[in-house]
C-alpha cells in the first residue's frame, strides 16, 4: 500500500508546458540562438539549467548559462504576473484536497524555481496540502536524477516504495523508477503528438479525474 504521493508541477498540476516551452524560445531568440517548440519538448521536466546548457553548447556562443537561466525566469514571472489566465489540470487539484483529506502525505518535487512553484501552488489554494515542496533548480542535477524523489521519501519520512510518483514527462518517470518509486504516469494530451515515452511507470492514466485517494492507496 501507498502511504505518501509526491507530484511534479507543471503539466501535472499546472497546465503550463506551452507558456514554458514559449518562454524558453523567446529566451534563446533574445540570445541568438534559434529554435523550434519541438527541440524544446525532450527536455519537459527537467530544469531550465539543463536545458540552456545543451542549447549554448550547441551554439557555441559565449553565454553565461546563470545569466539565461535568469533571463528566462524574468521573462516567467512576468508572464504570470501579467495576468494571462493559466489553469490547473483538470481533476489535479480535486485529487489533492482528496489526498490531503484522507491524511495521505504530500510532496511536491518540480524542477522548476521555488518562487513559481510557491507561486502556482498558492494560487491553486492546495500550498498547504505539502508538507514537502523540493525544487530540483536547487539541486545539482535535474531529473531524470532520481535525487529529488529520493530526498522528497526522506523528507516525507517513507521508503521510496512506499511512496507513488505522479509524473507526465519522460525524464521524470525515469527519475522515480530510479528512485524506487511507484510510478503513475499522466499521458498529458499536451505530448500528443511529440510520443513522450512513459513507457517505464508502472500504471499510466488519460486524466487525473480516474485516480482517487482509495485507488492510490491500494496500489
Amino acid at each position: 500500500m501507498m502511504k505518501a504521493v509526491i507530484f511534479d508541477m507543471d503539466g501535472v498540476i499546472v497546465d503550463s508546458e506551452a507558456f514554458h516551452i514559449k518562454i524558453k524560445m523567446q529566451t534563446l531568440q533574445e540570445y541568438g540562438i534559434e529554435a523550434q517548440a519541438k527541440d524544446c519538448v525532450p527536455y519537459a521536466g527537467r530544469s531550465s539549467k539543463a536545458f540552456f546548457t545543451d542549447f549554448v553548447k550547441k551554439s557555441k556562443k559565449n553565454i553565461a548559462i546563470e545569466e539565461i537561466v535568469a533571463r528566462k525566469h524574468t521573462l516567467t514571472t512576468e508572464y504570470i504576473q501579467s495576468g494571462k489566465e493559466i489553469k490547473p489540470v483538470a481533476g489535479a487539484i480535486e485529487l489533492i484536497k482528496e489526498l490531503y483529506a484522507h491524511k495521505i502525505p504530500l510532496a511536491l518535487a518540480s524542477s522548476s524555481v521555488r518562487t513559481n512553484i510557491e507561486t502556482f501552488l498558492k494560487k491553486f489554494g492546495v500550498y498547504e496540502c505539502f508538507s514537502v515542496v523540493l525544487s530540483g533548480a536547487e539541486l545539482p542535477e535535474s531529473k531524470p536524477n532520481p535525487a529529488i524523489y529520493l530526498q522528497a521519501a526522506e523528507k516525507l519520512g517513507f521508503k521510496p516504495e512506499d511512496c507513488a510518483v505522479i509524473e507526465d514527462a519522460h525524464a521524470g518517470v525515469v527519475a522515480a523508477k530510479r528512485a524506487g518509486n511507484y510510478c503513475i504516469a499522466f499521458n498529458n494530451p499536451f505530448y500528443e503528438n511529440c510520443m513522450a515515452d512513459l513507457s517505464a511507470a508502472d500504471m499510466m492514466v488519460d486524466s487525473l479525474l480516474e485516480l482517487s485517494a482509495e485507488q492510490i492507496k491500494q496500489l
